[in-house]
């Protein structure tokens, strides 16, 4: 009789631990590194300024897109009305700032009747935001 010697198992087993731990390293780095940017109410792309004076402060914000209503604090305002929220405003805190972000493709008549409002309601410090060119 026969007696085949045992033979030796060359099964090559396959873990994904390593593959695991990678993916969980990848996550974390993004998570660390990603940066989380609020979204705009609207598509507004302001036009570009090559000036590097950056204003401080929390300003209230006036977003105006090319067509459509006018944002200021998460709200519509329609231009017939906007007098009266920019004097309510003003009398919470007078020396109040406030930011204009108005779409590149606004009429400019547009935007200057707006800066028209809020001066004739008494806003001292405006500021129209725009896109810093690189150079």
């Amino acid at each position: 009789m026969r007696i085949n010697p045992p033979q030796e198992d060359h099964r090559v087993e396959v873990t994904v631990v390593p593959m695991v731990n990678v993916v969980f390293l990848l996550l974390i780095f993004f998570m660390l590194v990603g940066r989380i940017v609020p979204t705009n109410e609207l598509d507004v792309s302001p036009p570009i300024s090559y000036s590097s004076q950056v204003q401080s402060g929390e300003p209230i914000r006036i977003i105006v897109p090319a067509d459509g209503p006018m944002i200021l604090e998460d709200n519509e305002v329609d231009i017939a009305a906007l007098d009266q929220v920019i004097l309510d405003l003003l009398q919470q805190d007078p020396e109040r700032q406030f930011q204009i972000k108005a779409d590149a493709e606004i009429e400019a008549n547009r935007l200057i009747h707006i800066m028209e409002i809020l001066r004739q309601a008494g806003v001292r410090e405006l500021t129209l935001l725009t896109e810093h060119a690189v150079q």
